[in-house]
């Protein structure tokens, strides 16, 4: 054949190949620019490139042995997670373990004993002041021992006037009645003594309301002067709260601020602030955890023993609070916390490691690595982030292995082929 004729023959074929091998060209040369002047300083030759990806059926790609050795995959399993709904909080006073210390009648302040912070015995001073009150208590006091001291000693004399006069009786020197009238008057005075042993006591019961002791009592009982300065004691042992008072000061019954708050702090609350979309998601039993400014490197732990039962209508909170062993004295009334309450499931999930999820948007997705080596891009639903763990919902089977470490690899190269 000739040289011409070859020619025209190769030409027809040259015609149509050519523009796809050229095509291919230009491909693989893009491909392999961006390669070598996007590959960062210090990656190994062996991270799988995009021209080494072999494309399969199903959109999936096939892994060579070098390529497999640059990732790390890891099963899927199942896993019991827990949700931490973080918010925040402060330290407060365990109302069961505090009483607020009111003043049992007006009058003006005269010494102050106890101060914030102190700790304090029952039975302690706390506090003196002059009331109208007290003195007039007093005063009844006399009044009445004076009365039942009176009666006595008319009971006393009917007494011996009836003995007398039955014996004159007995004697036939008096008349039966003689003898009559004076067991009536005895009778009489005998009514009287216990009348006035009955206030006499009832007086007694109004100064022990008001805070009078019995040995004071007595010293009044004894000295018969009235005290005007009267002494308001701590009626538990703990640590004074809160002191709202001062020398000089008049207080009133019945107002709404006590003089004093005395409580036990062996024992705290940690009050936390849940919002109304959390709501459903604590129960009590719940586990929380919450630190403190004060100790930053510290975690305090509880259970939750209270839900409130409404919602703030200031805050828009839910209060939820837990009991904290305080034997330490660490915490303090109104320390500000930061709180994460942890709910506990019942049922486990299946679990991928963070780094293993490639997030879109609000998608997200995995790759799934095949028995044959072969990598196939997967969707899936996500649940629960708890540590470096995220729950999966939808999308993958227990056991099925997925790309953890090399995952944004495989997703660049399989994007740019």
């Amino acid at each position: 054949m000739s040289e011409g004729h070859a020619e025209e023959n190769l030409t027809p074929r040259k015609m149509r190949l050519g523009p796809q091998i050229l095509l291919a060209l230009v491909l693989l040369g893009a491909a392999g620019a961006a390669i070598w002047y996007g590959r960062p300083k210090g990656v190994d030759a062996a991270v799988p490139t995009p021209a080494a990806v072999t494309s399969v059926a199903d959109g999936r790609f096939v892994l060579t042995p070098s390529q497999l050795a640059t990732v790390t995959t890891v099963p899927v399993a199942q896993r019991l997670f827990f949700e931490d709904i973080a918010t925040e909080g402060k330290i407060g006073v365990d109302e069961y373990r505090a009483t607020p210390v009111f003043s049992p009648y007006a009058g003006r302040v005269i010494t102050i004993f106890a101060r914030s912070g102190e700790k304090v015995r029952q039975g302690d001073k706390l506090f003196s002041l002059q009331a109208n009150e007290m003195v007039q208590a007093q005063n009844d006091f006399l009044a009445a021992l004076n009365v039942l001291n009176k009666t006595r000693s008319q009971l006393s004399y009917a007494a011996n006037t009836e003995k007398r006069l039955r014996d004159l009786y007995e004697s036939r020197v008096t008349t039966l009645r003689e003898l009559q009238t004076a067991q009536n008057d005895l009778s009489t005075a005998q009514n009287d003594a216990k009348t006035a042993e009955v206030g006499l006591e009832a007086v007694r019961n109004r100064l022990r309301i008001l805070g009078l002791r019995d040995d004071d009592m007595t010293a009044l009982q004894t000295k018969g002067a009235i005290n005007p300065e009267t002494t308001i004691y701590a009626p538990l042992s703990g640590t004074i709260i809160q002191r709202k008072i001062g020398p000089g000061q008049y207080v009133n019954t019945g107002g709404s601020d006590p003089s004093y708050i005395i409580g036990d702090l062996s024992k705290v609350w940690i009050i936390a602030q849940l919002r109304e979309t959390d709501a459903a998601k604590v129960d009590l039993g719940e586990r929380i955890r919450f630190k403190v400014l004060a100790y930053p490197g510290m975690t305090f732990e509880s259970r939750v023993n209270f839900i409130g039962a409404s919602v703030d209508p200031a805050t828009r909170r839910i209060y939820v609070r837990a009991e904290i062993d305080n034997a330490k004295g660490l915490l303090k009334p109104e320390m500000y916390a930061s709180v994460h309450i942890i709910n506990e499931r019942e049922t486990v999930s299946r679990a991928v490691p963070r780094q293993a999820v490639i997030f879109e948007g609000d998608k997200a997705r995995v790759w799934v690595l095949k028995p044959d080596n072969a990598v196939e891009s997967r969707a899936i639903r996500t649940g629960l982030v708890d540590g470096n763990e995220i729950e999966v919902t939808e999308g993958l089977a227990v056991g099925e292995r997925v790309i953890s470490k090399g995952a944004l690899f495989i997703d660049g190269m399989t994007n740019q082929g």
